[in-house]
């Protein structure tokens, strides 16, 4: 008897506890505080400002704004710098202490995906990441963030649920800016999307990527082998934004660096001089690519597909062209962009007269955009594969008029050019009306070529290509059909390539090493084009870059015509993926069903209420001090079962020393240190829930498994449920 009195006593008492925690949320660190970690990030820089770089610093002077592009949109045109890290991330109180530490302990080291302890993940066992949306959310941008959450569950294994059970939630609210925590801080964490401003697809995906545990792209352990900054066109007190994350922060997944992430600062963030950028690539003719806000890139799902391991239930399949098996459906691939097919084996369709497959020779053919050289149609989506023989190259160039939408950042209307052997990686963006100068040359025999024509017309682009081999000798094995059994091919030693850039680690974060890829000739179903012998040429000269992993058997490298005196420099990025061999072990016939996963078209809900709006809030606070007491809000709803009350913590001034209890309006309510359980004393604040510095919250938890309430129908779960319908 004497026991179960003792666990209704626990169980009133994390009732109490829950109705009073749960809706608060967590709170960022000080302003104060904040400025501090800051300052820190500026000393170092400043003290290593001469070594950061050293080998690729140049005169940023010589690259200078289209006077004609209009500014490209992001979160760090709304927010005020101040209030934030890294531009819009969002620190705690306990963050900003460990990276405090870090300071002192004298660990500095960079990786990406967050890593304990200073960033966790979600608990990928515990099912959807509940979230809300706050009031001052209107219907608008609610479906925006519905739309920015489905591009996340379709091309990975997260799933999120409106008003769903789990105290470890999200809350989307309007703060003023574009913010999010990077990973689960714990509680009720918040998103702050502000409307207008925030209020867009690719700024909101941005923001969600953060709260998964996404970093900005530009803070990689290997920046500098992929960009340069001009700390001389960036405020001092600004430089801290530009610093990669510490060592026991992140993690890259032996990925490699994109360009194309929607993690990506744009080049003239933080500007001094708004004609001058503040990054530049090392490959010039990525420049245009940085900082795209249309929406996350392949290698930006696969980043989070690999750190929540949604791939590690599908068996290995022969994914062509740096794909890999797809989490929602482990019986094909996920193909990277403008390709497609159960094995990447196909060009992705176009929705206009343009795309498909060609077969590049020593005869020059072209291809444009659609109409040209009069106007494509409005949101025009072409893609090409341009295929040279098995051991030749494809060279390109563009001619004729040109003319895009003029951004800084090309994504909206632009061609793209996928020149790297590595398909994953965003290729050379080009908008505006200034015809690109550079030749192309493939890294191995395939080209892809992506055209876009979002949110404007124009006259696009007219591309001529060849190859410097000629036609293929013998008989081209067609392509088999997807759901025919793979063939068996021979296996091929593949080169060795190290890397030194980092420590070998023993963190238990799932990791992925990129598959190997199979090549199978197959025949190539040439779309219209017009060909011409080549006219004599004169000579050029030519500036090379590499920017790949480079062996002893690798090909030679992609040269770019600038009209310059010739530079050939030695590959100094990092092998973040083994050296793509071109033929795989033999693969046995799939045969079964495999795994999936069906990836929603819709945002769960837990309840179909049917309510209406909610009234103001009412009355005075149930309580005087310690963030213990509450305010009421009601409203309609045609189900009984719906949520029609919601509570409000409010008066979060610390009560008097000595007060250990609160029993007054049919409430009681245990303190903590002049708080209420479950927040925790700054100053004379009571601030919002920190699950690892207090241990009286501990305690609790300990004896009230979350997951089991969620089991329970009891009072108890029905009151820990939350969500607005």
């Amino acid at each position: 008897m004497r026991s179960h009195r003792h666990v209704l006593i626990i169980a009133c008492f994390c009732c109490l506890l829950f109705s009073s925690v749960l809706p608060t949320r967590v709170q960022k660190a000080s302003k104060k505080h904040l400025a501090r970690v800051k300052q820190l990030l500026n000393s170092e820089v400043q003290r290593h400002n001469a070594l950061i770089q050293s080998d690729s610093v140049d005169d940023f002077d010589n690259i200078r704004r289209n006077p004609n592009a209009g500014t490209h949109h992001d979160e760090l045109a709304v927010n005020n710098a101040d209030e934030y890290f890294q531009g819009d991330v969002d620190l705690s109180e306990q963050q900003v202490k460990i990276i405090e530490d870090q300071f002192v302990e004298g660990k500095r080291e960079k990786r990406k995906i967050g890593r304990n302890p200073l960033y966790k993940k979600w608990d990928s066992r515990g099912g959807p990441i509940s979230f809300d949306y706050a009031e001052s959310i209107p219907f608008q941008t609610r479906q925006k963030i519905r739309s920015a959450m489905l591009l996340w569950q379709q091309h990975t294994c997260i799933r999120f649920e409106e008003g769903g059970p789990n105290v470890d939630r999200l809350e989307f609210f309007d703060g003023g800016g574009c913010s999010s925590f990077v990973g689960r801080v714990g509680g009720t964490q918040g998103i702050s999307i502000s409307t207008p401003g925030c209020d867009v697809i690719g700024i909101i995906s941005h923001e969600i990527g953060h709260s998964l545990g996404i970093f900005h792209e530009q803070a990689r352990p290997d920046q500098e082998r992929h960009i340069a900054i001009n700390y001389n066109n960036i405020p001092l007190s600004r430089w801290n934004n530009f610093q990669a994350v510490g060592e026991n922060h992140a993690e890259t997944y032996n990925l490699p660096y994109d360009t194309g992430s929607v993690m990506h600062y744009g080049a003239y963030g933080f500007a001094s001089d708004p004609y001058t950028p503040t990054i530049r690539t090392l490959e010039r003719i990525q420049q245009s690519t940085i900082g795209q806000r249309a929406g996350p890139s392949f290698l930006d799902y696969q980043a989070i597909n690999m750190a929540y391991g949604c791939t590690e239930h599908c068996p290995d399949l022969p994914c062509l062209r740096n794909g890999y098996p797809h989490p929602n459906n482990c019986s094909t691939c996920a193909c990277p962009e403008g390709l497609s097919g159960r094995f990447c084996e196909q060009v992705y369709p176009s929705n206009g007269q343009c795309g498909g497959v060609i077969f590049a020779t020593k005869e020059v053919k072209y291809i444009t955009s659609p109409n040209y050289p009069d106007k494509f149609p409005l949101n025009t989506e072409c893609n090409w594969i341009i295929a040279a023989p098995i051991e030749g190259r494809v060279f390109m160039e563009f001619e004729g008029d040109f003319d895009f939408l003029c951004e800084d950042t090309c994504d909206k209307a632009y061609v793209e050019v996928k020149y790297h052997s590595d398909k994953r990686l965003t290729g050379a963006r080009f908008c505006c009306s200034l015809l690109p100068k550079n030749r192309f040359i493939s890294f191995k025999n395939e080209m892809v070529i992506i055209m876009r024509g979002y949110r404007s017309t124009g006259a696009g682009f007219k591309a001529k290509f060849w190859s410097n081999l000629g036609e293929p000798e013998g008989v081209i094995t067609p392509m088999p059909p997807t759901t025919a059994p793979l063939p068996e091919i021979t296996e091929e030693p593949q080169p060795e390539t190290t890397t030194t850039l980092s420590p070998t680690t023993t963190a238990t974060l799932p990791r992925r090493v990129s598959k190997k890829h199979l090549f199978i000739r197959k025949s190539l179903t040439p779309v219209p084009t017009t060909t011409q012998t080549p006219a004599t040429t004169t000579t050029e000269t030519t500036t090379t870059f590499t920017t790949e992993s480079i062996t002893t058997t690798s090909p030679t490298q992609p040269t770019f015509v600038t009209g310059e005196t010739e530079i050939t420099t030695a590959s100094t990025a990092a092998t973040f993926f083994p050296t793509l061999s071109t033929i795989l072990p033999p693969v046995n016939p799939l045969a079964g069903v495999l795994p999936s996963t069906q990836a929603p078209d819709i945002i769960n809900s837990v309840l179909e209420c049917g309510c209406g709006s909610w009234s103001e809030w009412q009355g005075e606070c149930s309580q005087q001090c310690g963030g213990c007491g509450h305010r009421l809000r009601k409203r309609e709803c045609k189900k009984q079962a719906c949520r029609k009350e919601e509570k409000r913590p409010c008066n979060f001034s610390a009560c008097p020393d000595g007060t250990n209890f609160l029993i007054n309006n049919s409430e009681f309510h245990i303190l903590w240190r002049g708080c209420c359980v479950g927040l925790f004393r700054s100053g004379d604040q009571c601030s919002a829930l920190e699950t690892e510095s207090n241990p009286f919250f501990k305690i609790i938890n300990s004896l009230l498994n979350i997951q089991d309430a969620k089991n329970n129908d009891t009072l108890i779960a029905k009151r820990m449920m939350r969500g607005e319908h």
